[in-house]
């Protein structure tokens, strides 16, 4: 009985690892959304370095999910831009610069706009192809 237990447990753990490699995009992009508009919030450029810190976790995360082929390339470069931009957010905010900070995380609402309207699909791309 347990080494029929083991055995079962040996069989579903590929399972379990490929399951845990892909990324919820939709759920990672409304985190991120939440720590961008918490970082803008914050009170001081030291209480935004949190959420700086989770913003770029998951937006090295969102670039390990699966996009459309057609448009990954771009994807993908607007997460790099999002990162280097993140880098200057997080720069600023460890010297206290609230005025760049602020402007780093408003650049980076401008790329979020950017790259989302290229995830629109326009009516005719819906009818033909």
């Amino acid at each position: 009985m347990l080494n029929r237990f083991l055995f079962c447990l040996l069989l579903s753990l590929p399972l379990a690892v490929s399951a845990s490699n892909s990324v919820n995009l939709e759920t990672t992009m409304k985190s991120m959304g939440l720590a961008l508009k918490q970082a803008r919030e914050a009170e001081s450029p030291q209480a935004a370095r949190p959420y700086l810190s989770e913003l770029t976790k998951l937006t090295e995360l969102a670039k390990n999910a699966r996009f459309p082929e057609d448009k990954a390339q771009t994807y993908l470069e607007g997460l790099d831009k999002v990162l280097v931009t993140l880098q200057q957010a997080e720069d600023a905010a460890a010297a206290g610069d609230n005025r760049k900070l602020q402007q780093a995380l408003k650049e980076i609402e401008q790329l979020r706009r950017h790259y989302h309207k290229q995830r629109k699909v326009s009516f005719w791309q819906i009818l033909f192809g």
